[in-house]
C-alpha cells in the first residue's frame, strides 16, 4: 500500500489517475451493465462509461505526444473534447461531465490538495445537473450531488485529501443504495441506479489512485437471466422508444435552446458543451425531428438511433439458446413474385458467371440493412450488400457511408430496414454525395424486413439506377408489415395493460392486440394487415419462436390467404417471434 499522509495529488499524475479509473470501470463493467433499468434500458452503463472515459484518456495520452501549440490549456480541451465525442449513452455523457470538471479545475494546479479535489466536485455537479432537462433524484445526478456536499464538508471541518476522498466515497456509497428507494422502478427491480453504481466505481478509483487501496464498492449480483427475460423492467414510456444521440458542431451557447427544443420532443434530455462541440442525447419517438432540432444550431455527426426495446431484447437474447432452424416448405402460386425463386440469382460479375466478387467499378448496387441468419443470406442471395441491423445496434453513419463505399458503384441505393435507421442512412448519403462525387438515395419506406425484401425481390442490377430507384420505392411502399414481439416491461396499452414477456401484435406500426398466445396475436396481425386481399404474403421467423410454433403459423398464414402466394422464411429475426409482410 502507497502512504500518502494526505499529501496533494501531483498534476503529472493525471495520466495515471485516468488509467486507474478506466481499470476499475473496466473491471465492473458487465455488473454494472446487470443494473441497468433506470430510466430506460438505453445501451450498457458500465460498457459507455467505460468507454466515456478511455476517450478521454486516449485524448490525454495522444495531446502529451504531439505536445500541442497551448500547452496545458490546449491539451486540457483536447482531453474534455475526446471525453465528450466518446460518450455514449446517458451515463456515460454525465461522466464526460466529470472529466471535463475534473480537468477544468486542475488545470493550471501544480497541485490538487483537498479543496481542490472538492471544487472539482462541485463543479461536476453543476455540469452534470446543467447537461439534463429534467434531474431526477436517485440516480447518478444524486451520487455526483452526494460527493460534492460530503467532500467540501470535510474540507471545511479541516480534513486532507485522503480524509476529504474517504468522505466522498463513503457518502457516496450510502446515497448509491439509497436509490433503491427513490426510484419505484429500482424498488420493483431489487437494484441500484447502474449509473449511480459506476460514479461509486469512479470514485473509489481515485481514492484507490490516491492510497493504493481502493474501497469495497458493494456489486449486484448480475440478475437471472431467465427470469430477467420473462419481466425486464425499465422506467419510461412507449411513446418514447427511441435513443438519438448526436455530436453538433455549435457554440457553447446553442445547448441551452436546443435543450429546450429537445424536451418538447422526448424524454431523458442530455446536452453538454465541450468548446464548440455538443453531445446530444434524447429519447423520442421523432427521430427526424430531433436531428433537425440539431441542424437549427449546428451541423450533426456521428448520429446513432437505437430501438431501446430491440436493444434489451436482443442483450438478453443472446444469453439463451435459440430453437433448431426450421425449413419449411411453402406452397406457390402461378404469375407473381416469390423471393425463394429468387434464391439461386448471385451478384453478376465482370465475367457474367452468377457468382463471385463484385468487380472494381459498376453502375448500381443495394446496400440493405437486414439481421438475422436467413434474412441476411437471402438478401446476399439476391445481390445485395449487406450490413448488420442487429435490434439494439444498428448501424452508423460511418458503416453505411463505409458499405456504400466498398460497393464500387456509381449509384447506391440504401434500404434502411428500421425506420430508427433512416437518419442516419440519409446522413451517409449526404457524407457519399459529397466526399465521393456518387449518387445515393434512401428507400424511406423500406424500414421493415418484409419491405427490405419485397424490394430486393424486385430489383435488377443492369437496370437503369432511376428506374431501379422508382421500381424499389414503389416495391416497399406497397408492403403492410407487422410483427409479434413480447413486451420489455408491464405497461399500460391503448388496448389494455400488458406484462413484461408478453407477446404483443403490431400492424403497420400500430398496437392491435395483447395476448399471452403469439399465435392468436399473429392471428390478430394479419387481420389488421388484411390478409385475404393479399396477393404475396411473406412470413418471417424470428430466433424466438419455437419449432413448433413456426409450424403452427406458417399453416395460420395459408388458412388466412389462400389465394395469395405465400413465402416462408426461416430469418433469425430478434426479438420479434414473426414478421408478415402484405403486398
Amino acid at each position: 500500500m502507497r502512504e500518502r499522509s494526505g499529501a496533494p495529488l501531483s498534476a503529472r499524475e493525471l495520466p495515471a489517475l485516468f488509467d486507474h479509473v478506466h481499470d476499475a470501470l473496466q473491471a465492473r463493467r458487465d455488473a454494472i451493465d446487470d443494473l441497468n433499468v433506470f430510466p430506460v434500458p438505453d445501451g450498457d452503463t458500465g460498457t459507455n462509461m467505460t468507454l466515456t472515459v478511455r476517450a478521454g484518456r486516449e485524448a490525454l495520452a495522444a495531446g502529451r505526444a504531439d505536445r500541442p501549440a497551448g500547452g496545458r490549456d490546449a491539451l486540457a480541451r483536447e482531453v474534455i473534447r475526446g471525453a465528450v465525442r466518446g460518450a455514449r449513452g446517458n451515463s456515460g455523457v454525465i461522466i464526460s461531465q466529470v472529466v471535463r470538471a475534473v480537468v477544468e479545475v486542475t488545470t493550471g494546479e501544480q497541485a490538487v490538495d483537498a479543496d481542490v479535489y472538492a471544487q472539482a466536485l462541485e463543479h461536476a455537479r453543476d455540469l452534470a445537473y446543467e447537461a439534463v432537462a429534467e434531474p431526477v433524484e436517485g440516480t447518478i445526478l444524486t451520487a455526483i450531488a452526494t460527493a460534492a456536499t460530503a467532500a467540501r464538508e470535510a474540507v471545511d471541518a479541516g480534513a486532507d485529501l485522503v480524509a476529504t476522498s474517504v468522505a466522498a466515497c463513503a457518502a457516496t456509497a450510502v446515497a448509491v443504495e439509497r436509490t433503491r428507494e427513490q426510484l419505484e422502478v429500482l424498488r420493483d427491480a431489487g437494484v441500484v441506479d447502474a449509473g449511480a453504481r459506476g460514479f461509486e466505481v469512479l470514485l473509489a478509483a481515485v481514492h484507490g489512485h490516491l492510497t493504493g487501496e481502493d474501497p469495497r464498492v458493494a456489486v449486484d449480483p448480475p440478475r437471472n437471466v431467465t427470469v430477467r427475460t420473462a419481466g425486464h423492467v425499465c422506467h419510461g414510456s412507449l411513446a418514447h422508444p427511441y435513443e438519438v444521440q448526436y455530436l453538433l458542431d455549435a457554440t457553447d451557447a446553442a445547448a441551452a435552446p436546443l435543450r429546450v427544443a429537445l424536451e418538447q420532443l422526448g424524454e431523458s434530455v442530455v446536452v453538454v458543451a465541450a468548446g464548440g462541440l455538443l453531445n446530444v442525447h434524447v429519447h423520442t419517438d421523432r427521430i427526424g425531428p430531433a436531428i433537425e432540432a440539431g441542424l437549427a444550431h449546428g451541423r450533426p455527426s456521428a448520429i446513432e438511433v437505437v430501438h431501446l426495446g430491440e436493444q434489451v431484447a436482443e442483450r438478453d437474447a443472446a444469453r439463451v439458446t435459440t430453437d433448431a432452424a426450421l425449413a419449411v416448405d411453402t406452397p406457390t402460386g402461378s404469375g407473381g413474385r416469390m423471393l425463394g425463386q429468387a434464391r439461386t440469382r448471385a451478384h453478376p460479375t465482370a465475367d457474367g458467371d452468377g457468382g463471385g466478387t463484385p468487380p472494381p467499378q459498376r453502375e448500381l448496387a443495394v446496400v440493405a440493412v437486414l439481421h438475422g441468419h436467413g434474412a441476411v443470406a437471402l438478401a446476399r442471395s439476391l445481390g445485395a450488400e449487406v450490413v448488420d441491423g442487429t435490434a439494439g445496434s444498428l448501424p452508423s453513419v460511418a458503416e453505411l457511408v463505409e458499405a456504400a463505399v466498398a460497393s464500387r458503384a456509381q449509384h447506391v441505393v440504401i434500404l434502411p430496414g428500421h425506420r430508427n435507421a433512416v437518419a442516419a442512412a440519409t446522413s451517409a448519403a449526404e457524407v457519399v454525395a459529397r466526399e465521393y462525387e456518387r449518387q445515393v438515395e434512401v428507400v424511406e419506406a423500406a424500414t421493415s424486413p418484409p419491405a427490405v425484401l419485397a424490394a430486393l425481390a424486385l430489383w435488377e442490377p443492369d437496370a437503369a439506377p432511376a428506374q431501379v430507384t422508382a421500381e424499389l420505392r414503389a416495391a416497399a411502399g406497397a408492403v403492410r408489415a407487422g410483427e409479434v414481439v413480447d413486451a420489455i416491461r408491464d405497461a399500460a396499452t391503448p388496448v389494455g395493460p400488458v406484462r413484461a414477456g408478453q407477446p404483443l401484435g403490431l400492424a403497420d406500426g400500430d398496437l392491435v392486440i395483447v395476448d399471452d398466445d403469439p399465435l392468436r396475436a399473429l392471428h390478430a396481425v394479419c387481420t389488421a394487415l388484411d390478409l385475404p386481399a393479399g396477393e404475396v404474403v411473406t412470413l418471417l421467423h424470428g430466433a424466438s419462436s419455437s419449432v413448433a410454433q413456426r409450424v403452427a403459423a406458417a399453416a395460420l398464414v395459408a388458412e388466412l390467404a389462400p389465394d395469395a402466394e405465400v413465402e416462408v422464411v426461416d430469418a433469425g429475426l430478434a426479438p420479434a417471434r414473426f414478421w408478415v409482410g402484405v403486398e
